[in-house]
């Protein structure tokens, strides 16, 4: 074989090979997400302290209800009944089952029940966290067993 034919044969061995490569396609991945409001109420708690069984003057306390990550827009703060189930009728319980009547106020003046519906606080926040004052009062006058008393009262924001 001529070196001329040979090299010849062997530029055409390699545009062969060049041509057989791997071919390529482009498409296109949609990467989508949905951010949702997280909401929630933080720590939040008021006690009363010590109450004496038959004292005649009312037991008040203030406390508080934290929210967080809840935006700007208006909020609405809903509490319910209770163990009692009844807002208007909040009972605190000891472990024998006795019962000591308190209330739970969205104003100083401990006029405005706080519950649900339009006895629910609503208010626009100006950050997404923080907290709301919460007011209580025992009245005097319960004669109650010596004990501790507690509840669970839910909160339910809306926003």
């Amino acid at each position: 074989m001529r070196p001329h034919r040979a090299l010849s044969l062997l530029l055409l061995l390699l545009a062969a090979i060049g041509d057989a490569r791997a071919q390529t396609a482009t498409g296109n991945l949609a990467v989508t997400v949905e951010v949702v409001s997280a909401c929630r109420v933080g720590a939040s708690s008021l006690d009363f302290g010590s109450y004496g069984t038959g004292q005649t003057a009312d037991l008040r306390a203030q406390g508080t209800i934290a929210y967080e990550g809840c935006g700007t827009a208006a909020l609405r703060i809903s509490l319910n009944g209770g163990t009692s189930g009844n807002v208007n009728a909040r009972t605190l319980v000891n472990a024998g089952g006795s019962r000591l009547a308190y209330q739970l106020y969205r104003d100083s003046a401990r006029s405005r029940v706080w519950g649900t519906g339009s006895n629910a606080l609503s208010f626009t926040p100006s950050s997404g966290s923080g907290t709301v004052p919460v007011y209580g009062t025992i009245p005097g006058g319960q004669s109650a067993p010596v004990g501790r008393y507690s509840d669970t009262v839910v909160v339910t924001i809306d926003f």
